[in-house]
This record gives C-alpha cells, sequence and structure tokens, in this order.
C-alpha cells in the first residue's frame, strides 16, 4: 500500500486509537490519530485524507454526528463506523446516511476482515475519482450528456455529432445490436436545427413488401380495399424534421429503388394518388449490419448505399471500449436508483465485468446492472451479486476458446456459481437448494465448505 494513501483514525480511547494505528501503520498506511470527532474535522482542514475511521461511542460528538459533519463537506471520503454496542437498525441508519461501512468491535477479533474493507474503502473512493475525472472531460468537452464515454472511438463520434448537427447530409449510423443506435440519432436529430421539429422512426424489419409503400408514403382513400380514408405516411409525418429508418438492411431490394427516388428527389406520390409531394426530411439510416457486404453480396443497391452514407457513423461494440466500462456502470446505476441510499459497487465487480464479451452491448450491461442493483444486499454490489448466466455464458466462451483451457477450474467456476446462485434464490434453505441443484443435503453442505461460501450478514 502506497504510503500516500492516509488514514483518518478517530478514537476517545488511547489504547484502542494506539493499537489500531500501530496496525494500519504497518500495512503501509499513513495513519492521523484523533482523540475526539472535533479534532478529526481540523485534521480534515489540514490534512487530505483518503478514509476515515471512527469509534462510534465518544463524549463530545459520535461516530455519526462526525459521519453527518464530513459528509456536508467531504462527500467522497468513505467513512467506516466501529462500534461495540451494534444493531440491524443502527447499521441501516449508518449506510442511509453515507457510511461505507459498520464494522463490530473487536477489530482485533476479526482483523484480517478490518483491513479488507479499509483496502476495499481506498478502492472505492479511487474508483470514484476516476469515474469524477472522467465524466468531468467528457462533460466539459462535448455537450451530450446522455452519450457515456472516454474511448476514442466514443470520442470520434462526439466530434462527428457536433459537425453532422449544422447540416441536413444523409448520416448511416451502423454497430451491433445494443450499441445505442438510436439513441445517437436522437442525439443528432436534438442537438440539430430540426430539434424543435418532429423526430418519426420506421422499423424496416418490421415491414411487409405490402406495407411498405402506403407506411412510408401513405395513400388515398380508395387506392385499395380497406383505404376508407386518406393517410400519411411517415415522410409526411416527420416534414421538416428527421426521418430515422431503423434497420435499413432489411428492406427488400426490389423496394429500394422507390427509397432512392425519394431521398434524391425530396418528394413522393402517395398510393392512389397520381399528385406529387414535396416533403423536407433529413434521413438518418440505422443498421446492424454492414452495408458494404450486403453490397458486394447483391443484397443492397450500391447508388442507395452511398446516398445514405454521406456521413458514416460507426458505433464500437462494448468489447472494444471497455475502459469506458466504470462509467457507464455508474451511468446506470444512478439511472435505475431506487431510495435514498445510493447503491454501491465493489472494484472487484467492475474488473469481472470486464472480462465478459457482452454480446448484447449496452443493453445487456444496463440490464445486468440494474438487476444486480434490484438483489444486492446492505446497498453494496459484489462480485457474489453478478447473475449466474453471466457467469455461465462467460465460462461457455473460455470453453469454445483455442488452445490450452483449465478445464477443472472451469467446472469449479461453474459449479461454484451455480450453486451459490440456488442459494441465494432460496434463502440459503439448504434442503431447497439441493433438491433444485439435483443432489443430495450432504453433497451441498460438503461444496459449501469447499468453496467457502457464506451467508451476507446483515449490518
Amino acid at each position: 500500500m502506497a504510503s500516500q494513501t492516509s488514514v483518518l483514525l478517530v478514537d476517545d480511547e488511547p489504547n484502542s486509537l494506539f493499537g489500531v494505528s500501530q496496525v494500519l501503520t504497518e500495512e503501509g498506511f499513513e495513519v492521523l490519530p484523533a482523540g475526539s470527532g472535533k479534532e478529526a474535522l481540523a485534521l480534515l482542514q489540514a490534512h487530505p485524507v483518503n478514509v476515515i475511521v471512527t469509534d462510534e461511542k465518544m463524549p463530545d460528538m459520535s461516530g455519526m454526528e462526525l459521519l453527518s459533519g464530513v459528509k456536508q463537506t467531504y462527500p467522497d471520503i468513505p467513512v467506516i463506523l466501529i462500534t461495540a454496542f451494534g444493531s440491524v437498525s443502527m447499521a441501516v441508519e449508518a449506510l442511509k446516511h453515507g457510511a461505507f461501512y459498520f464494522f463490530e468491535k473487536p477489530i482485533f477479533g476479526n482483523l484480517e476482515r478490518f483491513l479488507a474493507i479499509v483496502r476495499q474503502a481506498v478502492k472505492t473512493q479511487e474508483m470514484e475519482k476516476e469515474i469524477f475525472s472522467l465524466r468531468k472531460e467528457v462533460t466539459e468537452k462535448y455537450s451530450f450528456p446522455n452519450i457515456i464515454g472516454n474511448h476514442p472511438g466514443i470520442k470520434e463520434i462526439f466530434e462527428t455529432i457536433g459537425k453532422v448537427s449544422r447540416t441536413d447530409a444523409t448520416i448511416l449510423i451502423q454497430g451491433e445490436s445494443g450499441t445505442g443506435k438510436d439513441l445517437i440519432a436522437k442525439t443528432i436529430h436534438y442537438s440539430s436545427s430540426r430539434g424543435e421539429r418532429p423526430l418519426v422512426t420506421v422499423n424496416c424489419g418490421a415491414l411487409t413488401e405490402s406495407l411498405f409503400t402506403t407506411e412510408l408514403f401513405g395513400h388515398k382513400r380508395g387506392a385499395f380495399t380497406g383505404a376508407v380514408k386518406d393517410a400519411i405516411g411517415r415522410f409526411q409525418a416527420a416534414d421538416g424534421g428527421t426521418l430515422v429508418l431503423d434497420e435499413i438492411g432489411e428492406i427488400p431490394f426490389n423496394l429500394q429503388k422507390s427509397l432512392l427516388r425519394v431521398i434524391e428527389d425530396k418528394e413522393f406520390e402517395r398510393v392512389g394518388d397520381a399528385k406529387s409531394m414535396k416533403v423536407d426530411v433529413r434521413i438518418i439510416s440505422t443498421t446492424n449490419r454492414s452495408l458494404k457486404e450486403e453490397v458486394a453480396k447483391g443484397n443492397f443497391r450500391e447508388d442507395l448505399y452511398y446516398r445514405l452514407g454521406i456521413v458514416p457513423i460507426t458505433i464500437p461494440p462494448l468489447r472494444e471500449r471497455l475502459s469506458d466500462l466504470p462509467l457507464l456502470v455508474n451511468h446506470f446505476l444512478k439511472k435505475f436508483q431506487e431510495g435514498h441510499v445510493p447503491v454501491r459497487i465493489e472494484p472487484e465487480v467492475i474488473e469481472r465485468l470486464k472480462t465478459f464479451s457482452w454480446p448484447g452491448n449496452i443493453r445487456e450491461l444496463a440490464n445486468v446492472v440494474q438487476q444486480m442493483a434490484v438483489f444486492c444486499s446492505n446497498h453494496t454490489i459484489r462480485v457474489e451479486d453478478l447473475p449466474s448466466q453471466l457467469l455461465l455464458k462467460a465460462e461457455d466462451t473460455r470453453v469454445g476458446k483455442k488452445g490450452k483451457i483449465h478445464l477443472m477450474k472451469i467446472v469449479e467456476n461453474l459449479e461454484r456459481s451455480s450453486i451459490l446462485a440456488k442459494l441465494k434464490e432460496t434463502g440459503w434453505n439448504q434442503e431447497k437448494a439441493a433438491e433444485l441443484l439435483g443432489i443430495t443435503r450432504k453433497m451441498l453442505a460438503n461444496r459449501i465448505n469447499k468453496y467457502q461460501l457464506k451467508p451476507l450478514k446483515k449490518r
């Protein structure tokens, strides 16, 4: 542990203050001892610290009062409360007021756990500082707060949006499913001079050939059986604004010429109407396919491809921008926040999330973060809160890779994650969990002991 990592230790008992100071110093921490809450606040003004460890029961100012005072002025410093008279209600109250952890004495009876919590607090603060720094950099440099990222590919997209928003050029957004193509399209529209005008989206993959022309261009009454009144199409609905052609690669080849003509001439005829209508529409297309490859295969018109892609934007998949993962996780935690106590995520979880391939990209990550936030205990997401299907999917990927694999380790990881998932599902009822796993209770008990699985204690 680097000497710059400082701990403000607060305790009115001199022996306890000295003993814990010695332990923390031997672990490489710089310790600032304080015999009271008032002394601690004075030290804070003169010395920056990474973590505060404070006793709860003190004569001049309780640990809870110190916690409240610290959070008002130094909200980013994690505070660990120590008490010999702990209760679940007190722990809940401490967490509501922003405590990082609520630790019950005696410290020396569970020293390794105590030191692990202090290290965890340091890691969490470092991660939050990094996230704050990255978010500040992005916010200051770019004005698109809904798009999260610091990866070079995302920065390039920011710059492109800034330029194309001032034009009416057609834009082709390409990227895998779940990368945020729709979000980019909306950002371009609302950042442009057309932002006050309609934004209309067409799901091209859901249009049959018979519906294509009427859906896009509308029809006159009596144009076909069932056409009992005039109907406007999506182009007319988007007049003055933006039309998003979602999954443009799904449009049948024989209908692509009609679309090309409208884009080039800015006019069309409704079905059953010989009169042409002028339209002022900005076209943004999205696709999860490579249209260039579709052109080579003869599935997509080359002239339409070039007309749609005056400005091409390619969104990198999440697996290629894992440096953005902490920012994205933090964004989704705030988005899905319920209640007044913020949900924290341990740094080890972030590192574990970086090892997955994320075929569902940002959409899959958002789903996983929301799931973990719902099912975590004590408002803290830990490694054991990772969804079992994510762990199983990761193991499947490892099994399929070429070269050397550690089979027994893969089997153990699968077994451990499956057992832990069923124990959590049954509230740690071993008899029910064993039944769901298809093994005996004795076999389950042996594996719980083997993998050192323990239910989280309420704090």
